[in-house]
C-alpha cells in the first residue's frame, strides 16, 4: 500500500516483455536480411546459394537463447527473408516459396531441438552429435519437401532432384553453422552480463594445430584434385582434441565456408565437372566436418567426467567443501607462496559446539543439517581467495591470505554470529547450533602443521572458556 491507500501494482512479467521481445525480434529479422542478403550473392541464376546461413543461424539463435523464441521472432524473420529477396529482383510468386521452404526446415528443426537434454543441445555427449545430425537431416527434409515444389514451379525441373538438390543444400548449411552457435560457452550473453568467453593466451603448441589447418587449406588449393577434401582432415582431428568443442565448431566452419566458396568461385578445383558433382561435393563437405565434431564433443564428455571425478575426490561429499586431503594439498601450496611473498597468513580451526549431543538427542540427519548448514556459512563469510575444509567430523579449517589478527577477529566474529543465528527446525522444537574458533598468525618460516597445532591450542581455549566464541593463540616457530 501506498501513503493514499491504494495498492501498489507492480508490472506484470506480460507487460514488461513486449517492447524487450519486440527489439530482440526486430534485431532479429535485420540478421536474417543481412544473411539471406549473403546467400543471394553467392548464388548463381537459376541455383541454390552455395552458402545460405540465414535458416541455419535463424534455428541455432532460437534454440541456443530461448529468450529470443517469442511471438515475434518468426514474423521478424519473415520480413527479413521477403526483403531480401525482393530487394534483389525477386518475385512475389518466387519469395514466397523460397521463404516457405526456409521456414519450414527451421520450424521443424526448433521444434526437435528444443526438446532433447539440455546436454545434447549443446553437444556435450558422444551421442549428441549423430541426435543433431539426424535432427538437422529432417529439418533439411522439410525444407526440402517444399524445395520440390519451388523446384518443378521455379525452375521447371524434376521434383525429386530439387528435393536432393535442396536437402543436401540444407545439410551442409546447418552442419556448418549451428554447432557454433550452440556451443557458444554459457558465460556469453545476449544483453545484462559482461561477456566472458575464456580465450586462452597463444601459445607455439596452442597454434600449432591452426597453423597446420591453415597449410591444410593452402595444400588443397595448390594440389586441388577429389582429394584435397581431406586435406585439412587430420588438422581439423588435432584441433578437435586441442581447441575444445566452440573452438572445433567454429574452425569446421571456416573450413565449410572456405572450401563451397572456393568450389564455387573456381579457386579450389576438386573435380573435373564441379556442376555436375555438386551434391557429392557438398555431401563431402559435410562428412568432412562432422569428423572433428564428433571427437570434440567426445573429448568435451570425457573432460567434464575427468571434472566431476576430480571435484569428488577433492571435496566432501556432505558438505562440498574441500575435504582433508585436497584441503592439505592447497593450504601448502598457499603456505609456500606467501612465505615467499612475506603476505600475513591467519589460520582458523573450527569445531561445532556439543555437536555429538545434538546427533544422539536428536539423530544423525539434523546433525548431517548442521553441517551442511555450516558449510553454507564459511562460503557467505570467507573470500574467493581463502579455502577451507572439512578435516574431521565436526572440524573445519581454513586458511587467510593476506590477512591480519584484527581482520581474523572480524571473520571470526562474522562466522559465529552468522552460525548462531541458523535455526533448525524439528517436529516439536527448534534448536541452534553454535562454533567455537581458534586463530593464529603466521611466523617466518612456520610450517603448515606448526601453525595449524596453535590454532588447535586457540581452539581449546574457545572451549573452555564457554564456548560460541573466538581465541588467539600467539604462534611458535617450529
Amino acid at each position: 500500500m501506498n501513503s493514499s491507500g491504494v495498492a501498489d501494482v507492480k508490472p506484470t512479467a506480460i507487460e514488461e516483455k513486449p517492447p524487450r521481445a519486440i527489439l530482440d525480434a526486430v534485431l532479429l529479422g535485420l540478421s536474417i536480411f543481412l544473411w539471406a542478403l549473403f546467400g543471394i550473392y553467392t548464388r548463381e541464376a537459376g541455383t541454390l546459394a552455395s552458402l545460405w546461413p540465414a535458416n541455419a543461424f535463424l534455428l541455432a539463435m532460437l534454440v541456443r537463447f530461448p529468450s529470443l523464441a517469442t511471438r515475434y521472432a518468426f514474423p521478424a524473420a519473415l520480413l527479413g527473408y521477403f526483403a531480401a529477396d525482393l530487394l534483389t529482383g525477386g518475385t512475389l510468386l518466387s519469395t514466397t516459396i523460397l521463404t516457405l521452404a526456409n521456414l519450414a526446415g527451421v520450424a521443424l528443426g526448433y521444434f526437435l531441438l528444443s526438446r532433447i537434454q539440455e546436454d545434447d543441445r549443446h553437444l556435450r555427449r558422444p551421442q549428441s552429435v549423430l541426435l543433431l545430425m539426424l535432427i538437422l537431416a529432417a529439418s533439411s527434409a522439410a525444407a526440402g519437401c517444399v524445395g520440390a515444389f519451388a523446384n518443378k514451379i521455379l525452375f521447371e525441373r524434376g521434383m525429386i532432384g530439387g528435393f536432393f538438390w535442396w536437402f543436401v543444400t540444407e545439410f551442409v548449411n546447418y552442419v556448418a553453422i549451428v554447432p557454433v552457435i550452440l556451443t557458444i560457452p554459457h558465460g556469453f550473453r545476449l544483453r545484462g552480463e559482461r561477456r566472458r568467453l575464456r580465450i586462452p593466451s597463444p601459445s607455439l603448441t596452442r597454434l600449432a594445430p591452426f597453423l597446420a589447418f591453415l597449410l591444410s587449406a593452402a595444400a588443397s588449393v595448390a594440389v586441388g584434385g577429389p582429394g584435397a577434401l581431406a586435406f585439412p582432415v587430420p588438422a581439423l582431428l588435432w584441433c578437435a582434441v586441442t581447441y575444445g568443442l566452440f573452438g572445433t565448431s567454429v574452425l569446421t566452419f571456416l573450413f565449410s565456408v572456405w572450401t563451397l566458396l572456393g568450389i564455387a568461385n573456381g579457386v579450389l578445383h576438386v573435380a573435373p565437372d564441379a556442376d555436375r558433382d555438386t551434391i557429392s561435393l557438398r555431401l563431402a563437405v559435410m562428412l568432412v566436418a562432422l569428423a572433428p565434431l564428433m571427437v570434440a564433443s567426445i573429448f568435451e564428455a570425457r573432460n567434464r567426467l575427468i571434472e566431476q571425478l576430480r571435484y569428488r575426490a577433492a571435496h566432501d561429499d556432505m558438505t562440498g567443501v574441500l575435504n582433508r586431503v585436497a584441503f592439505f594439498e592447497q593450504a601448502r601450496q598457499m603456505l609456500a607462496s606467501a612465505n615467499r611473498e612475506a603476505q600475513p597468513f591467519v589460520v582458523l580451526m573450527l569445531d561445532l559446539d556439543r555437536f555429538k549431543s545434538i546427533n544422539d538427542t536428536h539423530g544423525h540427519e539434523i546433525g548431517d543439517r548442521i553441517l551442511t548448514s555450516f558449510a553454507d556459512c564459511l562460503r557467505s563469510c570467507l573470500r574467493k581467495k581463502d579455502i577451507y575444509g572439512r578435516i574431521g567430523g565436526e572440524e573445519f579449517a581454513a586458511l587467510l591470505p593476506d590477512c591480519g589478527r584484527a581482520e581474523a577477529e572480524l571473520v571470526a566474529g562474522r562466522i559465529i554470529d552468522t552460525f548462531s543465528r541458523a535455526q533448525f527446525d524439528l517436529e516439536t522444537v527448534s534448536i541452534n547450533a553454535t562454533v567455537s574458533i581458534g586463530f593464529a598468525v603466521r611466523d617466518a618460516g612456520q610450517t603448515l602443521e606448526a601453525l595449524l597445532s596453535t590454532a588447535d591450542r586457540a581452539l581449546y581455549l574457545a572451549k573452555n572458556a564457554g564456548r560460541n566464541r573466538a581465541e588467539y593463540a600467539e604462534s611458535r616457530l617450529q
